[in-house]
């Protein structure tokens, strides 16, 4: 029996997991209370314990409150379900009286911001592309020649902290990349000193999951992005949540997640332990590189990881966070590939396979 609180609540990624929970053969063996600050999003989940708290921007009435309602339901597993309360919760370890997978402060705030991700994993020595701050809106300039393009290339700026491309899109010249900041700096309070830039990959998206225990691999799995959820909408035409997805058989996306993680954790002195999520991006060659790593949470789309393939993460998550030296699988790719996600606005997730999918008639 484990008590699991889990945060975001009402939110499409606490959702997911509520849901992935309920199709385990375990599902009758938790109890699960959800919270949010936003009674319209928390109102979506038909939980029995559903709690409205201070937003986590009030850090100390936010962490009182769940303090308060891990005491009063003697809460198991704790899963703080967005970057900024995974941040909030790993600022106060010592106080969180229920288990958890929460890395050590410094490092959420290492991956949280773009540049300074980069500039660790450059320092350990694993494969990046450039990654240059923008000093100030005349600096841009010098930032973006320093990415040495080729004449016709594309760059790609974003904001260097937030989720969902929040600030993100390619452009081709400084000019276009000035009106960009000048918009989000006027409309949005951003400063140019927020941005960052790097060389445009345009090769296959994917992403990938892994989980570890005591520094070894457990499990990593891996799809890849097909079509974006706002690619009607965005600049960009891209984004960071898919339409379609499909389960693929990929181990270098994996294999460069699982350097990525070592060296941040390296970096720190300590050892992977929990769940960690990587962005990865190809270049024109197929060469893909880690453009983020997400600790501390699990992505919107972890029914990828879930609902297809020989584990759930989540099934391992909840049973490592209560037992760190539990008997788990070893170094598994656990690949199960042809499995296309399909998502939209007010539908169900579609799991289908993608040999029906090609054999629909035109």
């Amino acid at each position: 029996m484990a008590n699991i609180l889990i945060t975001s609540m009402g939110g499409s990624g606490s959702l997911n997991l509520v849901n992935s929970l309920r199709l385990l053969p375990s599902a009758d063996e938790h109890t699960i209370v959800g919270t949010h600050f936003n009674p319209y999003e928390i109102a979506k989940s038909d939980l029995e314990h559903l709690y409205i708290v201070p937003k986590a921007k009030d850090e100390a009435a936010y962490f009182a409150k769940h303090e308060e309602l891990i005491e009063k339901h003697k809460i198991d597993v704790l899963i703080a379900n967005s970057d900024f309360e995974a941040a909030v919760f790993a600022r106060h370890l010592d106080r969180i009286k229920c288990h958890h997978l929460l890395p050590l402060p410094a490092q959420v705030d290492a991956v949280q911001d773009k540049y300074d991700f980069h500039r660790l994993l450059k320092d350990q020595g694993c494969r990046t592309v450039p990654n240059l701050p923008v000093e100030s809106r005349e600096g841009l300039a010098d930032a973006v020649a320093g990415l040495n393009l080729a004449e016709g290339d594309r760059y790609w700026i974003r904001l260097r902290q937030g989720a969902g491309s929040q600030g993100a899109t390619w452009l081709h010249t400084v000019e276009q990349g000035q009106k960009w900041m000048d918009l989000w700096c006027e409309l949005r309070g951003m400063t140019p000193q927020d941005f960052v830039v790097a060389p445009f990959l345009s090769g296959r998206d994917f992403c990938v999951s892994v989980l570890f225990q005591n520094g070894e691999l457990c499990v990593g799995k891996v799809y890849e992005r097909l079509e974006y959820y706002t690619e009607d909408v965005s600049l960009s035409m891209m984004g960071s949540t898919p339409k379609t997805s499909q389960t693929v058989a990929e181990r270098e996306p994996v294999d460069a997640t699982v350097e990525a993680v070592r060296a941040v954790c390296s970096a720190f002195g300590t050892k992977p332990h929990g769940l960690y999520q990587a962005d990865l991006k190809c270049d024109a060659d197929g060469t893909p590189y880690v453009t983020e790593i997400n600790i501390g949470r699990f992505p919107m789309t972890s029914p990828q990881f879930d609902r297809v393939g020989k584990y759930s993460q989540l099934e391992l998550y909840v049973k490592l966070a209560q037992d760190a030296d539990a008997p788990m699988p070893r170094d598994v790719y656990d690949f199960d590939p042809g499995w296309v996600f399909l998502r939209g606005v007010d539908l169900p997730l579609t799991i289908e396979r993608a040999d029906r999918i090609a054999a629909l008639e035109g």
